[in-house]
């Protein structure tokens, strides 16, 4: 990761951790971006859905780092990340993104995202093809699917356990409990509140990109789509939909999962990731 830190320019300032895993702030054009990384190999980026998997580094990313150089940047808005003053649309995420890339020196990365991350890795995708050696999309919106509205994921927000049943297969199970918790902690319902703000600037008049359809056409790397089965906020259609965009797309689906895979089905998400993007 050191001689990725070298490379940096357009002013990037980078506050060096000890340890891999450990949060790092880029100031990144006046937006102050967290980053934590981990590993050796080729660089892979992922980018967090609005649940914020990305405050903490979790299993899955350490699972990840043995094959992978690991980026896990926090959206702008989201955490300790700056700059929500300057993010009005899923197409300024995107440059948002780009420019990241550039001040890390990343010319060609592996890309993708779990649901609102996987919409920006594909805004990011259709923008620079050339930048994303391979793209993953998990149980991501982004496109519109005649007949399969999204549910209004904010109306949720005060039934933790409708939400439980919104984002898991499984909403009794031990990972449910785990990621939504019945009685959340004052720093939890602050960060949820203020995802769900960004979220909201994001997607509230329009949950969907109506120009991202035509435009898939422009990915030219291999991408892999992988849908939990049972998604009940973005259901495998929308899967479906993906794939008949993408020129180079596989659909896989992991079995009794929903929206979360990272969580609820956290081996088939890592070996089916791994199997990808070392292939």
């Amino acid at each position: 990761m050191l001689d990725l830190l070298k490379k940096l320019k357009f002013g990037a300032r980078v506050l060096l951790s000890k340890s891999g895993g450990q949060p790092e702030t880029i100031d990144l054009h006046g937006r102050p971006t967290v980053l934590m990384h981990a590993g050796d190999g080729p660089p892979f980026v992922y980018l967090h859905s609005a649940l914020g998997e990305a405050f903490l580094w979790l299993p899955f990313f350490q699972s990840l780092a043995k094959n992978f150089r690991v980026l896990v940047p926090t959206h702008p808005g989201f955490g300790q990340s700056g700059g929500f003053d300057q993010i009005d649309t899923i197409e300024d995420m995107a440059f948002h993104y780009v420019e990241l890339l550039d001040a890390l020196g990343l010319d060609e990365v592996i890309l993708g995202g779990v649901s609102l991350g996987g919409w920006i890795a594909a805004e990011v995708a259709v923008r620079w093809p050339e930048r994303v050696k391979k793209l993953w999309i998990a149980d991501a919106p982004g496109l519109w699917v005649e007949g399969q509205p999204l549910p209004d994921l904010f109306r949720f927000l005060q039934d933790r356990d409708e939400l439980r049943r919104l984002l898991f297969h499984d909403p009794q199970g031990y990972m449910a409990s785990l990621v939504i918790k019945k009685d959340a902690d004052e720093q939890s319902m602050v960060r949820g509140f203020q995802a769900m703000t960004v979220l909201a600037r994001l997607v509230w008049e329009r949950p969907y990109d109506p120009k991202l359809a035509d435009r898939l056409r422009r990915v030219r790397c291999p991408t892999l789509l992988l849908w939990g089965d049972h998604d009940r906020l973005v259901p495998p259609a929308y899967g479906e939909a993906y794939k008949k965009h993408l020129p180079h797309a596989d659909l896989k689906f992991i079995k009794d999962c929903g929206h979360l895979p990272m969580f609820e089905k956290e081996a088939e998400f890592i070996e089916a990731l791994t199997a990808f993007a070392k292939d």
